[in-house]
């Protein structure tokens, strides 16, 4: 990923899914980037994001390339900055929430 890319923020999802960008008006998954800001909220105890590498809901634990945990309540709501560059995925981001309202992701895709 080019460090002249443009940082963009995907579709909110409320749901697991795959993590889109709009392209022309149109949702398209994410294939390449570099996660930045993953930001979520709960909408219960132990709000749980994990991001996996691959385009699909079968996804596998060797794929795993985030797994964040936060939230007391329901409404509580968090930023994950990540350091350096971010996190790489070179395939695509699944996106597997838990006890979550809403999600998406900042970044360079």
């Amino acid at each position: 990923m080019s460090i002249t890319s443009k940082v963009r923020q995907s579709v909110i999802l409320a749901a697991d899914g795959q993590v889109q960008s709009l392209v022309g008006g149109s949702a398209t998954n994410i294939t390449k980037a570099n996660i930045m800001t993953v930001f979520a909220m709960s909408s219960a105890a132990d709000g749980e994001v994990k991001l996996y590498n691959e385009i699909g809901s079968g996804v596998t634990a060797s794929k795993l390339i985030f797994h964040g945990k936060f939230g007391t309540a329901a409404n509580h709501v968090h930023e994950f900055k990540i350091p350096g560059a971010g996190i790489y995925a070179d395939t695509g981001i699944y996106a597997d929430l838990t006890n979550v309202d809403f999600f998406y992701i900042v970044g360079t895709f």
